[in-house]
């Protein structure tokens, strides 16, 4: 998938949590509530007559047909990303994206380390991080493999703008004994 078409992808899924489902910050729903609602929009964006062997899942726990392992950092015996675009028999394979979904966190939140060891150990092509979404903005970084590193650009969805914008701020990680660093 190219990178213009995940962006895509996403101002579109964001617009429609936006426009369609606000009363859900009325109500305080849960994360776990706008990650489903995101990966609908997803699909309907991506293959909305379902004709793709991709797909669009939420909290899904396997990795061919086993149990997803957990990255060497986690203690959780296995993991299950809120959202992904993937081929559901492939491994390592066929692994378009791997996104985490937090209400109210900042950029360097677990989840982060979790989708740059996904786009690193599991070869996603792009892991995204929306870690805020509130009631008039949503924050995300967007990380790709680069050069034996990985890539993070920040955007910005506000409502006032109707669309996912570009921060114009980027960092270059790498992992070294199972740490993240940016290089400076």
């Amino acid at each position: 998938m190219e990178y213009e078409k995940l962006i895509d992808l996403f101002d579109y899924a964001l617009r429609m949590l936006y426009e369609k489902d606000h009363l859900l910050f009325d109500v305080e729903a849960q994360e776990r509530t706008f990650a489903g609602r995101l990966a609908i929009y997803l699909q309907h964006a991506f293959d909305p007559e379902f004709q793709n062997e991709l797909c669009v899942d939420i909290e899904y726990n396997r990795e061919g047909n086993e149990i997803k392992r957990r990255h060497r950092r986690d203690r959780r015996g296995w993991i299950a990303p809120d959202i992904v675009l993937h081929k559901r028999t492939s491994v390592d394979k066929d692994n378009i994206l791997y996104c985490e979904v937090k209400k109210n966190e900042d950029e360097f939140n677990n989840d982060s380390e979790r989708v740059k060891d996904a786009v690193r150990e599991r070869h996603y092509q792009f892991g995204v991080n929306l870690y805020s979404i509130q009631p008039e903005e949503a924050k995300l970084s967007v990380f790709m493999s680069r050069d034996g590193t990985v890539r993070e650009e920040k955007y910005l969805f506000t409502c006032l703008s109707k669309k996912l914008i570009y921060r114009n701020q980027h960092k270059d990680w790498y992992c070294e004994n199972s740490e993240w660093y940016y290089v400076e």
